[in-house]
C-alpha cells in the first residue's frame, strides 16, 4: 500500500499545482511583432526567390483566401477534439465544437480513461482573415474542487487557409492516465485557446473519468 501511495503522489496528475502561477509572464519569450499577410507579402517584393518562398509559406492566404465565411469575425475556428488511444475497444472518442451548443455539451458527456491507458489529445482548427502567431493551447485539471494540473503548448502561428490544420498533444509520445484507488474517480477540465495578441479564441469546459475498465 506505501509503495502505491508512493507512486501516486509523484505522478504529475495527482500534485496540486498553485494558482498563482496563471498569470505570469513566460520569461524569455518576447512577444513578435504583428504583421499582417498583405503586409507580408508586399515586403521585399524586388526579391524574386523570397517573394515566391513567402507565397509558398502562406499558401492559400497569398492568393487572397483568407476566409471560409467573409462573415465569420473569428480568426481562429476550433471545429474538433479527438481523444486518441492506444488500444481502447471502441476506438477514438470526438468532440464535435462547430456550434457553441456543441461546445456547451462537452461537459455533460464525459468519457473515460481506463487506468495506465495511452492517449492523445488531436485539435482540429481553421485560421482565417489574418496571421496567427503564437497560438497557445491551456488545459487544467481538477478534481473536487483542486486544480491537479496545468498544462501549456506552444502550437505555433498559422497563415489563413481553408483547410483546417490538426495539431496532436503530444506530439511525438503517448499520454499515461494515472493509476491507483486514489486516481481513480471524476475530474472536470478547462481548456483554452490564445494567442500572442492575449485574444482568447475560445475556452471550454469537459469531464472525464478514471476507472479500472474501460466502461
Amino acid at each position: 500500500m506505501y509503495c502505491e501511495l508512493s507512486n501516486i503522489a509523484s505522478h504529475s496528475w495527482l500534485q496540486a499545482s498553485n494558482e498563482d502561477d496563471d498569470d505570469k509572464p513566460n520569461d524569455g519569450y518576447k512577444v513578435p511583432e504583428k504583421v499582417g499577410v498583405q503586409e507580408l507579402l508586399a515586403k521585399d517584393q524586388n526579391d524574386e526567390s523570397l517573394r515566391r518562398y513567402k507565397e509558398q509559406l502562406l499558401g492559400a492566404a497569398a492568393k487572397g483566401q483568407l476566409a471560409v465565411d467573409p462573415n465569420d469575425k473569428r480568426r481562429v475556428v476550433i471545429t474538433e477534439l479527438k481523444i486518441l488511444f492506444e488500444d481502447r475497444p471502441g476506438g477514438d472518442i470526438t468532440y464535435t465544437l462547430n456550434t457553441p451548443q456543441d461546445v456547451k455539451a462537452m461537459k455533460s458527456k464525459p468519457f473515460v480513461l481506463k487506468e495506465k491507458c495511452n492517449y492523445k489529445i488531436q485539435i482540429s482548427f481553421r485560421v482565417q482573415h489574418e496571421i496567427v502567431s503564437g497560438l497557445k493551447y491551456i488545459n487544467k485539471v481538477y478534481k473536487a474542487g483542486l486544480r491537479l494540473r496545468k498544462d501549456e503548448e506552444m502550437l505555433g502561428s498559422y497563415a489563413p487557409q481553408p483547410q483546417p490544420y490538426v495539431v496532436t498533444i503530444p506530439r511525438q509520445t503517448w499520454e499515461e492516465a494515472p493509476s491507483g484507488w486514489f486516481a481513480r474517480g471524476g475530474f472536470t477540465a478547462n481548456s483554452s485557446f490564445a494567442d500572442d495578441d492575449g485574444v482568447k479564441h475560445l475556452e471550454y469546459e469537459y469531464a472525464f473519468e478514471i476507472k479500472s475498465g474501460w466502461s
